[in-house]
């Protein structure tokens, strides 16, 4: 037989499979060849040391000392960890970078000419001269006043709030306002005045 053949027998012989007749000419073979003898000799030895490591036992700390010699995590290792974690929050903050970096943007880019948001624009005294808008002494306008690039001058009645975007709201001591004044100055007010917008529009969307 050769040594292909003596090799699949080997397994066998070692695994408890062969009778006697084929032991007999495995020990044959094995008395002339070196190579299937040497191939014997390391299965023989694996057995072996699988049968010893069987019997291995481990401390119960033995997991905890092994991860502790671990090297430690690096921080972007960690902030990597926390956004797969916590994908909604991962979107909220990056919605909320992308609507901040749109509205520095608006903020910078609007040009200086006054607009003015009212359902009651026939009410109203414009003086785009300069730049300010009047709710006369007896006028009463509904819904909000917004104005931008200018100032409001409140003399009359305004049932809603009335905002001036990039300059000031001044009510008269006669004058009522049924609503909130926000004078919107800075870059900061005018995000957070966006962002209580937005909140407001989808409020009435939620369930």
């Amino acid at each position: 037989m050769e040594c292909r053949d003596m090799i699949s027998l080997i397994h066998e012989y070692l695994d408890g499979d062969t009778d006697e007749l084929a032991n007999q000419h495995l020990q044959t073979h094995m008395k002339t060849c070196v190579s299937c003898r040497q191939h014997m000799h390391e299965l023989q030895r694996a057995i072996a040391f699988v049968q010893s490591a069987s019997h291995i036992h481990v401390s119960s700390d033995f997991t905890a000392r092994v991860l502790a010699q671990l090297p430690a995590p690096t921080k972007k290792n960690l902030f990597s960890s926390w956004l797969r974690n916590h994908p909604f929050l991962t979107a909220a903050a990056v919605f909320f970078f992308l609507m901040t970096g749109s509205l520095c943007a608006n903020w910078f880019d609007r040009d200086n000419i006054l607009q003015v948001s009212s359902s009651n624009m026939d009410k109203l005294k414009i003086d785009r001269e300069r730049n300010v808008v009047v709710v006369p002494a007896g006028i009463s306008i509904d819904g909000d006043l917004v104005v931008r690039n200018g100032n409001v001058e409140v003399q009359g009645e305004v049932h809603g709030n009335v905002v001036a975007i990039e300059g000031k709201v001044f009510v008269a001591s006669t004058a009522q306002v049924i609503g909130n004044t926000e004078s919107i100055e800075a870059i900061f007010d005018w995000i957070w005045y966006e962002v209580k917008n937005i909140g407001n529009d989808l409020l009435p969307a939620l369930p």
